[in-house]
């Protein structure tokens, strides 16, 4: 990438990386000078940049928006002008994936992104959400061992494309609409509910129990909530504290102690486990574990 410097800033700029080379790439990044910049995108590889100010940028010749998301597809050439305030969240990885979680997250695969770069706009509000999400992955990876050694994309950098290519999708009116059918959405419920049963100790994000399924994002959601009246991820999780329940119920003559059972259901932060565990329940884990009879 060639970077022409065009003005001095007033503020040093900002730029946060995390990476696994060759692999996925985060950026978040907040200019304070203006830049030219030019250069060729990988071809495996595909960049989905989250504009949050644009500040009369540009970026492949699209002209930035305030919360818009520009997909950038492999083998393009990217150049960029770049004006003081810009800030975005892009994210870098392989095209194979990318097509994966639009599939399973909005329901449809946008083609014209193997052609050229293509832009929407999402409501601030909606913007606004998916930036937070973004910025509390890349504290999280930031302070992770080592995240450059991860192979795949994490799971939560998945779950926040996978955010972005849904609200893309509506906004672009490209998703399909939600089938609101009692029977259809009761067995899509059904059997997402039996797949977590199935996998309780591993990580379930809402992108693989689409995958299972068969529907979108949105499609699971309202199945979900018509169904069980919560979302997919506050139904995992209620089911993770209720299996621990009932296993803490019969720990003591098993042996087992409370980290023991948090992490054969597929809990791994004991303090919220705790935390969750009392409002769900009105005691602690270990006082569940020590009443008599468990009752």
């Amino acid at each position: 990438m060639k970077v022409d410097r065009l003005s001095a800033g007033g503020l040093p700029s900002r730029i946060r990386q995390i990476q696994s080379p060759g692999k996925w790439a985060i950026d978040l990044a907040e200019f304070n000078c203006a830049l030219r910049a030019s250069g060729g995108l990988d071809r495996g590889s595909v960049v989905v940049v989250a504009v949050e100010r644009a500040c009369e940028s540009t970026i492949c010749g699209i002209p930035l928006e305030d919360d818009m998301v520009v997909t950038i597809p492999a083998g393009t050439t990217v150049t960029a002008t770049v004006k003081p305030g810009l800030s975005y969240a892009g994210a870098v990885l392989p095209t194979a994936i990318w097509a994966d979680i639009q599939a399973a997250a909005a329901g449809v695969i946008v083609e014209r992104a193997a052609d050229h770069p293509g832009a929407v706009r999402l409501a601030a509000s909606e913007g606004r959400a998916i930036r937070n999400q973004i910025e509390l992955l890349a504290g999280r990876l930031a302070a992770a061992a080592d995240p450059t050694q991860l192979e795949h994309p994490p799971i939560a950098l998945i779950e926040y494309l996978a955010a972005l290519a849904e609200a893309g999708a509506v906004a672009d009116d490209r998703a399909p609409g939600i089938d609101r059918s009692a029977g259809r959405h009761l067995r899509q419920a059904w059997t997402a509910e039996h797949f977590i049963h199935a996998h309780i100790r591993e990580e379930i994000p809402i992108i693989r129990l689409c995958r299972e399924v068969g529907v979108s994002r949105r499609q699971m959601e309202y199945a979900f909530r018509a169904t069980f009246g919560v979302s997919p991820l506050e139904f995992i999780k209620v089911l993770r504290l209720n299996e621990a329940r009932r296993q803490l119920m019969t720990a003591r003559e098993k042996g087992l102690s409370v980290t023991k059972i948090a992490m054969d259901v597929g809990i791994t932060h004991l303090g919220r486990f705790a935390a969750s565990y009392r409002l769900l329940f009105g005691e602690s884990p270990k006082e569940t574990m020590l009443r008599p009879g468990g009752l």
